[in-house]
């Protein structure tokens, strides 16, 4: 019998694509504008939302690197895990531009830019190479390197380690955070592209991934969560908040509190982390949820169904001058989408699997009829 998973950190993969679908919603749908119209205290709790919304991707990093960082090096079933996930991404790449494509050229419009019935088909065609979606594009690839990966660091010492982490922090979290800050701007320049140390890369998710290795190796599950961890996480989105308001705009620090590479957003997830993963209880449903996490964002990040989304869940004409009101609607929105969309993954899981048993069979069939 298959023994059921811990459903803490299950819970923290759905409360991670909650702030994702966040994210999305402050970005897209227009309700920070309108709570920021409205001023006051609907204008404060929208940028704590906004503010909290930010360590998703982070999580999300942090919990492959808590699992898999002591991973032995196991190439096929890397590569099989590697290949479920571009399976996924290829399911929803081609079906969702299928749907799409009786719409005419009014639907296939990606980013601003009109695309023909022939780029949409080559793009739905190949997800990864075109970067239908960054965060799978990029979750792919460092799924490809995790083997190697854990090779360097299952072989450094906890001091070696401390000092790797060290160095990366500096590297690409400070330094990436003071470029943009006066009088700091004044000395720090960015090192390479400036636009990977802003954390929307590859080389961040290595990064986390490396520091969610550490978390996997010298922080192991207590009995009880650490409720002081959560009050942690909270007060890192509070002191963003702070530093945002009270800094004179001058000083450039809005540039910067979004950033994924911030260092309180990456300590907001690592608090996070810290608290759920001694969380512990068994639930199928939170596990068949958090199964459904990465299909929830494919869907709803797809680029011609992105738009279209949040034109149709849109707070620019409702009143946001309530904040109750305000996390209530945000609340709701937000878990509305995601049960749509998980349940949607739910039935593709199921599609998988009958054509994966189709498949086995058929094979099995084939082999009887040669012995015959």
């Amino acid at each position: 019998m298959k023994k059921q998973r811990d459903s803490g950190m299950e819970l923290l993969r759905i409360f991670a694509i909650l702030l994702v679908l966040g994210v999305h919603l402050f970005s897209y749908a227009g309700f920070y504008e309108a709570a920021k119209d409205a001023g006051g205290h609907a204008h404060s709790t929208a940028l704590l939302m906004k503010l909290a919304t930010r360590s998703a991707v982070n999580i999300f990093i942090l919990i492959t690197g808590y699992f898999m960082a002591d991973r032995p090096f196991r190439l096929k079933k890397s590569a099989a895990r590697t290949f479920d996930l571009y399976k996924k991404m290829l399911f929803y790449s081609v079906v969702l531009t299928l749907v799409f494509l009786p719409f005419g050229k009014a639907a296939l419009i990606s980013q601003g830019e009109q695309l023909t019935v022939f780029q949409a088909v080559f793009k739905g065609l190949l997800p990864v190479s075109s970067q239908t979606w960054y965060f799978l594009t990029d979750y792919l690839l460092l799924c490809l390197l995790i083997p190697f990966i854990n090779l360097a660091l299952q072989m450094l010492t906890k001091r070696e380690y401390r000092i790797l982490l060290v160095i990366l922090i500096l590297l690409m979290s400070v330094w990436a955070t003071l470029l943009y800050i006066k009088p700091f701007s004044l000395i720090f320049e960015p090192f390479g592209y400036e636009r990977a140390l802003r954390g929307k890369n590859l080389f961040h998710f290595i990064f986390i991934y490396i520091l969610g290795g550490y978390l996997c190796f010298y922080h192991p599950p207590r009995k009880k969560p650490n409720f002081l961890f959560l009050g942690a996480a909270a007060a890192c989105v509070l002191l963003n908040y702070l530093l945002l308001t009270r800094l004179p705009a001058s000083l450039g620090y809005a540039k910067v509190s979004l950033q994924y590479s911030n260092p309180l957003v990456i300590a907001n997830a690592v608090f996070l982390l810290l608290f759920f993963k001694d969380l512990h209880f068994r639930s199928r449903i939170v596990n068949a949820l958090a199964s459904t996490t990465l299909g929830v964002y494919a869907i709803t990040e797809f680029r011609f169904l992105r738009t279209k989304l949040w034109t149709w869940i849109s707070f620019r004409n409702v009143d946001c001058s309530h904040p109750v009101k305000n996390i209530v609607m945000v609340a709701s929105a937000i878990l509305a989408i995601f049960l749509v969309c998980a349940g949607i993954d739910l039935l593709r899981e199921k599609l998988f699997v009958f054509a994966g048993r189709f498949w086995n069979g058929q094979k099995e069939k084939r082999k009887n009829l040669k012995k015959t």
